[in-house]
């Protein structure tokens, strides 16, 4: 309750701890074991074929997956894309490795995070640069595709965030969207994203794939947060890990529980 409370009521604040955790993974996660920073997808078929990952990739699979499932709704070649709260960096590398766009730029907040992938990675076509989600500061039809995944909850005004992503899309560009959000909260996120006039091709709901991840990842992710956060803050980073579950529902879901949805929206083409 008193996550729930925090969230609706301070939002600078939320805003605030999001980017200290961040910087503090940047400084402390030496062997460079933390590179997505997701819940995590897990196919729900036990007879799916399991997504072939190269061998580094191989311990971030649920992140990878998540990525993997949000990108590969659309075909990437020859485009431009921009990933909002990038983060540690494991998925903007990830979808330029692996779907072929021009040019990737990562965003994020947290100036330890930007220049840790800038350090980190050495991929032609992908680099990172600090800003805020609220105030983008590209120009007006510059992006084929934005992403967004698991982040935007942590934004005190999304319209603003969502009033950028529309400006700074091609028209004919898709915005890849993925978030959650408390049951009671599910109608006024649609209407917040119907507002912003893009075209909704897709929704989907995809809690049980990320309650699934998160049971198949537990005790690594449980592992790291022993390992390197200090014994009085774990149960915060358990929250923010997703270690504990965070509240996701597990069946039909209930007031209090929280929805992970997907969304791939398309900005229109305005004919003269």
């Amino acid at each position: 309750m008193l996550n729930r409370w925090l969230f609706i009521h301070l939002p600078k604040l939320r805003q605030a701890l999001t980017r200290i955790s961040y910087e503090y993974i940047s400084i402390f996660d030496k062997d460079i074991n933390v590179l997505f920073m997701n819940y995590g997808y897990a196919d729900l078929d036990p007879g799916a074929v399991p997504l072939e990952l190269n061998p580094e990739d191989e311990k971030h699979r649920y992140q990878a997956q998540l990525y993997h499932h949000v990108a590969g709704s659309i075909s990437w070649s020859g485009l431009d894309a921009l990933e909002v709260s990038s983060g540690r960096g494991g998925g903007a590398n990830y979808i330029r490795r692996h779907f072929n766009s021009t040019s990737f730029i990562g965003v994020d907040l947290s100036t330890e995070a930007v220049n840790f992938c800038n350090r980190y990675y050495s991929v032609e076509g992908l680099s990172f640069t600090q800003a805020n989600a609220e105030s983008l500061h590209f120009p007006d039809n510059a992006f084929d595709v934005v992403i967004n995944l698991e982040a935007s909850l942590y934004y005190p005004a999304i319209e603003r965030f969502f009033s950028h992503v529309v400006r700074i899309l091609k028209p004919g560009g898709h915005f890849l969207y993925a978030d959650m959000r408390y049951v009671d909260e599910i109608d006024l996120w649609r209407v917040q994203l119907k507002n912003t006039g893009l075209e909704l091709l897709r929704e989907e709901d995809i809690t049980r794939n990320v309650v699934r991840a998160l049971a198949l990842d537990q005790a690594r992710k449980k592992d790291l947060a022993d390992r390197y956060i200090p014994r009085v803050l774990r149960r915060t980073f358990y929250h923010f890990g997703g270690i504990s579950g965070d509240g996701l529902a597990r069946g039909d879901p209930k007031v209090g529980e929280r929805l992970y949805l997907f969304f791939v929206f398309q900005k229109k083409i305005q004919l003269i």
